[in-house]
């Protein structure tokens, strides 16, 4: 196997005398209920289009009063009629065909507007069978945009522990953790662990592929003596070929920010959501996230830590379809402990330097990462990458259970060297000694197991 350092696709490089026979995957029953609930109409009876190459009749979705199902092979693709079908469901085949040949037909397939479900093995999973080629999200999300659709959502899909996985190429031994899940189990009505699937959700489109955008989440809370001139250094920043706009979340200030972000809420490109009270930053960036349009989400704190001049460093993974995940990491490139450093209180700094670490080394381990600054402020990432998870801290607790989620998802950040001036608790900081890391611990631990889908409870 082989990987291309482009677009990070796996392909199988052997000289032809392999063959390796098509099969498609037995879906568990709750990857189907996420698959069916992508593709079913609410009202009219949708057409749907079943790519099937192999496998029996687990590997298809059932008919049933939403959905019409046709199946076809790869092969077949071709005589079909075009725009002929409300939906498709790609199962397995484009791992054995050429992908953006087989993704192009369905394509041709599809009334304008309609939807398509890819479902491939997580390239990360232990398998008996080697396929032509294995996907990551960055080469599936790729794939997706070059044939002429437009990702919605896209991630490794979540099963409970009681589901049963069918398919011999998903037999993925004993679960990690078991013991642990286990102790969730008890305490919560549902543990989830990776099916082994990865599902990329996208919709047909027509013409040329709309330039990328991002939106710069921006929440303020008591940013007075920092807002106005880190603003004006955000609105002045630019990315070559990448439209843009800020989205600014205002928390009820109590020291006149509110007064400043109402100075520049007229400004082209800038958007103004007024909350009620302070809920928290984690609260506040979900907040900016669900009213913003980009495909591109980049989170910006209203302080001076960071340099608004590494946008195109952080930014550049993603608009290369390199990463669907980036951090901008302030351990990388310069000095080993360079994250916190106060001047006038060095042993505070050691505390926190040192807790940082222990953190990672914990979510490291739990994750199955090698990750060095995942509570970098930097977090930038496709918004098809979030779409569909559920998020729920408040607080500074958000940083580590949106790349804990992430990384669950199948999304593994990539890690860039960004420009950090670290603030003392005197120059603002708003992280709680003592309340705070113990959220920290909770949510590190909490987001390995409990459900994804908004629609779980």
């Amino acid at each position: 196997m082989t990987r291309c350092n482009e677009c990070q696709l796996v392909l199988r490089t052997d000289d032809g005398r392999l063959t390796v026979e098509a099969e498609s995957f037995a879906l568990d029953e709750d990857s189907e209920r996420t698959i069916r609930g992508m593709l079913a109409s609410t009202s009219a009876r949708r057409k749907v289009l079943a790519v099937i190459d192999g496998g029996g009749p687990d590997a298809r979705l059932s008919d049933d009063v939403r959905l019409e199902v046709t199946t076809t092979t790869s092969e077949a693709l071709e005589s079909l009629p075009r725009g002929a079908f409300d939906a498709a469901f790609v199962n397995g085949s484009i791992e054995f065909e050429n992908p953006l040949a087989v993704m192009r037909r369905v394509h041709a397939a599809l009334r304008p507007g309609g939807d398509m479900v890819v479902v491939v093995s997580a390239s990360t999973v232990r398998r008996p069978k080697l396929p032509h080629y294995a996907f990551s999200p960055a080469p599936l999300t790729r794939v997706t945009i070059a044939s002429g659709f437009r990702p919605l959502s896209c991630g490794v899909l979540s099963r409970s522990m009681e589901t049963t996985v069918r398919d011999e190429r998903l037999a993925l031994g004993p679960i990690p953790f078991q013991r642990l899940a286990r102790l969730f189990e008890t305490a919560s009505s549902r543990v989830e662990v990776p099916s082994g699937l990865l599902a990329m959700h996208a919709r047909r489109v027509e013409g040329v592929p709309a330039r990328s955008k991002v939106s710069i989440i921006m929440p303020v809370f008591n940013e007075a003596r920092t807002f106005e001139e880190t603003f004006e250094h955000v609105y002045a920043a630019t990315v070559a070929g990448v439209d843009r706009e800020i989205v600014i979340v205002e928390s009820n200030s109590t020291d006149g920010s509110r007064d400043l972000v109402r100075k520049v809420e007229h400004r082209p490109g800038v958007h103004v959501l007024y909350e009620d009270r302070p809920q928290g930053k984690g609260h506040a960036v979900r907040a900016g996230i669900e009213v913003s349009t980009g495909n591109l989400i980049l989170i910006q704190d209203a302080d001076s830590e960071y340099d608004v001049n590494d946008y195109d460093i952080v930014l550049g993974p993603l608009l290369d379809l390199s990463a669907t995940f980036v951090l901008g990491s302030r351990h990388l490139g310069g000095g080993t402990w360079k994250i916190r450093e106060f001047a006038d209180q060095k042993w505070l700094s050691y505390i926190m330097n040192l807790a940082h670490e222990s953190f990672t080394a914990l979510a490291n381990g739990l994750y199955a990462t090698e990750l060095r600054d995942p509570t970098t402020m930097y977090k930038v990432f496709r918004r098809d990458a979030y779409e569909g998870i559920r998020f729920t801290r408040d607080r500074f607790d958000f940083d580590w259970e949106l790349v804990c989620k992430l990384v669950r998802r199948g999304h593994i950040p990539v890690e860039v060297p960004v420009n950090y001036r670290s603030r003392s608790y005197a120059e603002g900081k708003k992280v709680r000694f003592v309340r705070d890391p113990l959220t920290w611990l909770e949510t590190i631990i909490a987001s390995r197991f409990e459900p994804l889908a908004k629609d779980d409870r």
